[in-house]
């Protein structure tokens, strides 16, 4: 399968960017979830009882500006037992546009694995991969991850993937429903991360959410309960999940979700009585 995949919003394009993916076991991913609780969603579970997980992002043309959302993995070492190496650059120039062609870096939340291509290392120099971009980040969010006192592992490397956005005045904080252009505006849905956000597009009647990590896999469309170890507000999340959800399930608004399988994108559907993802071929 292509790296990047082209639909339409209304007036809008939307592109998934894969930068990389692996295989997740699912047990201990998601708290108090027994294995057969997954006999019913055999279909995301391949013979080894393993699910893919997708490390991707979303590129949005929209006003004449394009707008990249999360980053994803970037260059730098990491524990992960990936398929291929992270690759985002490489998708985004198939998909026919440059680094230097980005206008706005949207981060829905500052997590290690959605920051990592901010900045790159040229030489041993750190640069920033999208230099004529402004990245924007919740003030909520960044205000957590930069505050004193511990944190979880997960979070981003600030002195090598923020600190030079600091550094070349490309960072600018914003708080709740930040509009990039009059087509895509943030909507915060907490949780996850205490500032974390999802985007909708609204063109042409049309409608799409990128959710972020609201969702991680396609499970949580029918399971929207399911809360992962990397939730810091469970009950929180859950909320956040299923405001968005319902929502997009109300607007036949399609969903885009950058751990989910590659092209990672789709809409809600009913199968049996239950709610399911379904994604675009």
């Amino acid at each position: 399968m292509s790296m990047h995949h082209k639909i339409t919003i209304g007036g809008t394009e939307l592109i998934a960017l894969q930068d990389s993916w692996g295989w997740l076991a699912p047990g201990g991913f998601y708290v108090g979830v027994e294995t057969e609780a997954w006999e019913p969603y055999r279909e995301w579970v391949n013979d080894d009882g393993l699910t893919v997980h997708n490390y991707g992002c979303f590129l949005i043309n929209s006003g004449g500006k394009n707008i990249l959302v999360d980053t994803g993995l970037g260059q730098w070492p990491n524990s992960l037992d990936l398929e291929q190496p992270p690759s985002l650059l490489d998708a985004m120039r198939a998909a026919g546009t440059d680094p230097v062609d980005i206008d706005l870096v949207l981060l829905t939340h500052l997590h290690w694995d959605h920051t990592g291509w901010n900045t790159r290392n040229d030489a041993g120099a750190l640069e920033l991969t999208f230099p004529n971009a402004s990245y924007i980040v919740q003030q909520r969010e960044y205000d957590y991850w930069t505050s004193p006192g511990e944190k979880p592992s997960s979070k981003s490397d600030y002195d090598r993937v923020l600190a030079p956005l600091v550094a070349a005045n490309r960072l600018e904080i914003v708080g709740g429903e930040y509009a990039a252009t009059n087509e895509v505006v943030a909507v915060p849905t907490p949780g996850h991360t205490p500032g974390h956000v999802s985007f909708a597009i609204v063109s042409g009647g049309e409608r799409a959410y990128i959710l972020g990590d609201v969702a991680n896999k396609p499970v949580q469309v029918s399971e929207p309960e399911w809360y992962t170890t990397y939730d810091l507000d469970p009950v929180e999340a859950t909320k956040s999940r299923r405001m968005i959800l319902d929502r997009a399930e109300q607007e036949n608004a399609l969903i885009a979700c950058g751990h989910f399988p590659h092209p990672s994108m789709g809409h809600i559907i009913e199968v049996n009585g239950r709610r399911s993802f379904h994604a675009v071929s």
